[in-house]
């Protein structure tokens, strides 16, 4: 006798096996594509941190750029005084005065005379110079441009114990008291390239007049 088979429970299942295998492995995929994008966003952000960083590294250095500039006219002002250094080596001296001149001088113009004429020495005079840039130095007893043919020669810086050093031994630079009311010196400056400058004055005798060893011119 022949019996014909009748569809039981293992051949109905055999449908939904496979597709929850199906299922399964689709959902496999989707969870390794969703680990996979998640790991490539992290990677993304690790990468982007970077960047920003990078970007932040330059920031000083545009903050020390503007200081730059600003420190920059100082140096170019350095170096233009540097530049003129050879210039200003050249302005420094071009500055300098290398004219032959009086840096001091000084006298009292007031004389005390003995009026009696019975002192030992007359009266000095007091007076003092210093020079810059003369090669020569030389004094005379009037108004008149000093020279070596007129007058006698001192030191560049002096006082009246030069001027009586510069006439010899036993020799003074003093008012001539009781004779004349008036004295005039004149002190003449000599520079290498034949420049001159004198400077003259006239002391007094204030005594003059008051008693009787004056002459009267």
């Amino acid at each position: 006798m022949t019996t014909t088979p009748i569809p039981t429970g293992p051949t109905g299942s055999t449908g939904p096996s496979k597709l929850l295998i199906a299922l399964i492995a689709v959902g496999g995929v989707l969870l390794l594509a969703i680990v996979a994008i998640v790991f490539l966003l992290i990677g993304q952000n690790s990468g982007g941190g970077n960047i920003n960083a990078g970007a932040q590294s330059p920031t000083p250095g545009i903050s020390e750029t503007p200081a730059t500039p600003v420190a920059e006219p100082a140096d170019e002002a350095t170096d233009d005084s540097g530049d003129q250094g050879g210039s200003n080596d050249g302005g420094q001296q071009a500055p300098v005065d290398n004219s032959v001149r009086f840096t001091s001088f000084s006298a009292d113009l007031n004389v005390q005379c003995d009026p009696t004429g019975q002192a030992e020495e007359k009266a000095q005079p007091k007076i003092s110079w210093a020079s810059a840039n003369a090669v020569k130095v030389y004094w005379t007893p009037n108004k008149q441009e000093a020279n070596s043919g007129n007058g006698y020669e001192v030191p560049k810086s002096g006082n009246q114990n030069d001027m009586s050093a510069s006439k010899g031994p036993g020799e003074r630079y003093e008012f001539p008291c009781n004779h004349r009311q008036t004295f005039d010196t004149t002190i003449t400056l000599v520079g290498a390239n034949g420049q001159k400058v004198s400077k003259s004055v006239t002391f007094t005798d204030v005594n003059w007049g008051t008693g009787g060893g004056d002459d009267e011119d």
